[in-house]
């Protein structure tokens, strides 16, 4: 591959708020408010609401709108767009899978998903496959979203192992109006793509309650590269009185999809299959100078993976099955002690394990292994006229490794009134997963945990009339014990702590009303590491505009990457494309919209994956109702 820019076009969202939330259009100031305000409120990096311009470290939050408007089903896409650094990797028109082959790599800031260094979280509860530590990118769904908040940098103080890299919060939807609403999109095209998603809310009193489901299938772009899933979403809460409110959820997501391997070397019969299901329950208090929750979670999976076979080899493929649980409970509790001060004491618990097998040659790995978690933490905020310092201490004792303290201090300035200045300083870990203990010829059960430091420095600015943001962040990281393959003999591999590392990099985000109905948003971000890791861009820009007159609305962006990883090593290959997307849509009553969309309108082609060529120019159709 030629080296240099990846240049991508796709559809601006930040406005689009302004076509309609349920039934009812959304005002100019709203738009104005929802694209550029910096003191939006965010609970990611303290656990409670807070101003995003007073949280120290440098935290982007994803909108319901913008979620919605993308037309995935997967969340993980749209995500991508909106967040400096943040790359997704995929194969096709539709689903990642699992294991060899598979998709949905994530990358921040060079620290990989893959590798469990990136934590994502539905509603403060952690969320991946625990056997390989690592997320699985089709139980993230969008329409289960109301907004995603992403920490950008280590999150290690309030999440522990895992959150080394960054933290991705998915906060469920949940009802906020009286009444019942439903709401349903069916959109079809490409490759004989289909995606149908229904949602109802309602509440009455102090009782809410939403279920949504999901439907999604295409054919695939290539042979043997079909993909179907299913998810169903359902979440209740109930006002206990003024000050408490219970709540509960469970989501279910059951995939399939054929692996068709690299271009050079098709696989037939190669497929995934996937069921992942999560549930918590949530008793949450807010008093006047005290608020806190309590929350329980389980997760659970079950993988069945045919490896399939090559064209000519034989049609012995191994069938490779695997089962993991999570389970845990999380309490915190915030207080107003004095003027300009709160206080947040956490504890964190959590049991996870699993079990694979490998047939016909019946292997069995991490056989009923659990694995413990346990920790205390406190977070302590204090404003002085324009300054907020902060800092914090976590102690988590992990049954294999033992005790490991984890600090985090920062502060921000406002130093006028659009203007924020924040420095952090913040420490992450993770602890080797059951994979690497285990698992496969390099397993090795004398690892240690990985290991970063983080610093971090933003610059917030607004105009006085709220019609313009921008975000600048420059970041330097290092650390070790990373773990990494090795060979430790002519013919041996094995899973070793390599060493010490470095990185830096620079983020930027702008987001600007230029009329009541027509809006700018970019970011940016660079990467200059030591190691290349696969599948992490060394540049991305996205910059996008969307248009809304009348009843029509014309959006479209770019996207440019550079130095995208396919291959790291000693030979490392990198990526370069332009990808052209745009949507428009027509709302001929309140409650209907007809739109289209297309990807890669020029055809370009392009891989963010060695040997598996990306679909060329694509469209979508569809009509959303809001009843």
């Amino acid at each position: 591959m030629k080296k240099g820019i990846l240049l991508a076009v796709s559809a601006c969202l930040y406005s689009t708020v302004s076509l309609a939330q349920g039934s009812r259009a959304v005002s100019p100031d709203t738009v104005r408010n929802q694209a550029v305000n910096l003191r939006e409120v965010v609970v990611t990096g303290t656990r409670i609401p807070v101003p995003r311009d007073v949280i120290p470290a440098p935290v982007t939050v994803v909108s319901r709108s913008v979620i919605e408007q993308s037309g995935e089903t997967a969340l993980l896409p749209a995500l991508m767009q909106q967040v400096p650094g943040l790359f997704v990797t995929s194969r096709g028109m539709a689903g990642y899978g699992v294991s060899g082959g598979a998709a949905g790599g994530i990358s921040m800031r060079g620290f990989s998903g893959g590798a469990g260094q990136l934590l994502i979280l539905i509603d403060g509860h952690p969320q991946y496959a625990t056997i390989y530590g690592h997320p699985v990118a089709d139980a993230y769904i969008a329409s289960d979203a109301q907004r995603v908040e992403v920490s950008r940098g280590a999150a290690s103080i309030l999440y522990g192992s895992n959150a080394m890299g960054g933290a991705i919060n998915i906060i469920t939807r949940q009802a906020t109006e009286e009444g019942n609403s439903l709401s349903a999109r069916l959109m079809g095209g490409s490759y004989g793509t289909r995606r149908y998603t229904v949602t109802d809310t309602y509440r009455a009193g102090r009782f809410s309650a939403i279920a949504s489901s999901n439907y999604e299938r295409t054919d695939g772009h290539r042979p043997n590269s079909d993909f179907d899933s299913w998810t169903g979403f359902v979440k209740s809460g109930y006002d206990l009185s003024e000050n408490w409110n219970a709540s509960g959820n469970i989501n279910i997501v059951k995939a399939k999809a054929q692996v068709p391997g690299q271009e050079s070397r098709p696989l037939l019969e190669g497929t995934t299959d996937v069921l992942r299901g999560m549930a918590g329950l949530s008793l949450e208090n807010k008093y006047g100078k005290t608020r806190g929750a309590v929350n329980f979670y389980y997760n659970w999976g079950d993988h069945k993976i045919n490896d399939g076979y090559f064209e000519g080899g034989t049609p012995r493929p191994y069938l490779f099955e695997s089962t993991d649980y999570m389970g845990g409970v999380n309490i915190y509790q915030a207080a107003n002690l004095f003027r300009g001060n709160t206080v947040t004491g956490g504890f964190d618990a959590k049991l996870y394990g699993g079990n694979a097998r490998r047939d016909p040659v019946n292997e069995i790995y991490a056989d009923h292994i659990k694995l413990n978690e346990v920790a205390g933490y406190i977070l302590a905020q204090q404003q002085i006229r324009n300054f907020m310092l902060e800092a914090g201490l976590r102690l988590e004792n992990h049954n294999l490794y033992g005790a490991e303290w984890t600090p985090q201090a920062g502060v921000s300035f406002r130093a006028a009134g659009q203007t924020s200045l924040k420095f952090s300083l913040s420490k992450g870990f993770r602890t080797p997963n059951m994979r690497e203990l285990y698992m496969y010829a390099p397993a090795n059960e004398e690892l240690l945990p990985e290991r970063s430091l983080s610093y971090d420095f933003t610059v917030l600015q607004g105009l006085p009339d709220n019609r313009a943001s921008m975000e600048l962040t420059l970041y330097y990281i290092r650390g070790d014990n990373m773990i990494e393959v090795v060979s430790v003999g002519e013919s041996r591999m094995q899973n070793r702590n390599t060493g010490k590392f470095s990185s830096k990099g620079i983020e930027f985000s702008l987001n600007c009303l230029i009329l009541d109905n027509l809006s700018l948003n970019a970011n940016y971000s660079y990467l200059d590491m030591e190691k290349p890791v696969t599948g992490a861009p060394g540049n991305k820009l996205y910059a996008g505009m969307a248009y809304h007159p009348g009843k029509f609305a014309l959006s479209a962006g770019v996207q440019a990457t550079g130095k995208l990883c396919l291959v790291a090593g000693d030979n490392p290959q990198t990526a370069s494309y332009t990808l052209i997307n745009a949507r428009a849509a027509y709302r001929p009553l309140k409650w209907m919209e007809v739109f289209v969309k297309g990807d890669n309108l020029s055809g370009k082609k392009y891989e963010t994956m060695a040997g598996y060529p990306m679909p060329g120019a694509t469209c979508m159709g569809g009509i959303s109702l809001n009843l």
